[in-house]
């Protein structure tokens, strides 16, 4: 765990935790880890940061009555407005049996906009025993105003990497720097289209692109163009969540490489 979700769980342990924090950073599993540790400081029978009592293995099971996972649910790319509605009336009532009921709403840029307005009010003005934790691994992609009312804590972390497609990634982004063929770059797209997890396979891409900005791999592309693809793969896991077609918004991405 990084020193800044090692200080977030030791500021929860002294009760000097906001009530609102919005958690970012590069790897999902990161972000997932340190809100279940917040939930657990919160909530630990011994107030520890977390160990083997009851409340914290009911927590780490997910079985726990005062902390709820509001996340995306079946075919859905979206948190609904009925699920805000369900939270924000469950965060008037007093804890079942621990001290905090704590709310991890995974991934909040998953958040519809009714949803994200209907959470606003309660976010400004929670109950004393009521912790909100938002994960998100693109707070741009978050409505102003509810980036407004969060803490933002920045959780170090690794992205996750799926080796074969990054190597299928370089070696597209190879073959155009060094023939010019576009048919690399559609052949990339096609591949990160195919993934069962298409967002996380387009934030890897921007990853790579990234590095190559870097250096870590040679490529005769200028860095601008390379920049200019980058940010646009931000663009593109925000209209992942409206159900644009993949494989063409990583085409677009790619095409600020030709441009």
């Amino acid at each position: 765990m990084s020193a800044a979700a090692e200080l977030l769980l030791e500021t929860a342990r002294r009760g000097e935790l906001h009530h609102a924090i919005l958690c970012h950073g590069p790897s999902a599993a990161a972000l997932r880890e340190v809100s279940v540790g917040i939930a657990k400081t919160l909530n630990c029978l011994n107030r520890t940061a977390g160990d083997d009592c009851t409340a914290c293995q009911r927590i780490e099971r997910r079985m726990h009555p005062d902390i709820h996972f509001i996340e995306v649910t079946g075919e859905r790319k979206m948190i609904s407005v009925d699920q805000i509605r369900e939270i924000v009336a469950a965060a008037t009532l007093r804890p079942y049996e621990g001290r905090n009921k704590v709310f991890i709403i995974d991934p909040a840029n998953a958040l519809s906009v009714g949803g994200s307005n209907s959470l606003l009010k309660t976010l400004e003005e929670p109950a004393s025993d009521t912790t909100f934790i938002l994960l998100t691994r693109s707070p741009d992609l978050l409505l102003p105003t509810i980036r407004s009312r969060c803490q933002m804590i920045f959780v170090g972390g690794e992205v996750e990497t799926n080796d074969a497609l990054a190597a299928s990634i370089v070696a597209g982004l190879t073959r155009f720097s060094d023939e010019r063929d576009t048919a690399a770059l559609l052949g990339i797209a096609s591949v990160i289209a195919s993934q069962e997890e298409v967002s996380d396979a387009v934030a890897l891409l921007g990853k790579v692109l990234c590095d190559a900005v870097a250096g870590r791999f040679p490529l005769s592309i200028e860095q601008a163009k390379l920049l200019a693809a980058a940010d646009a793969t931000t663009a593109a896991i925000r209209w992942l969540g409206v159900n644009a077609d993949a494989r063409m918004l990583v085409e677009q991405a790619l095409a600020e490489l030709v441009t």
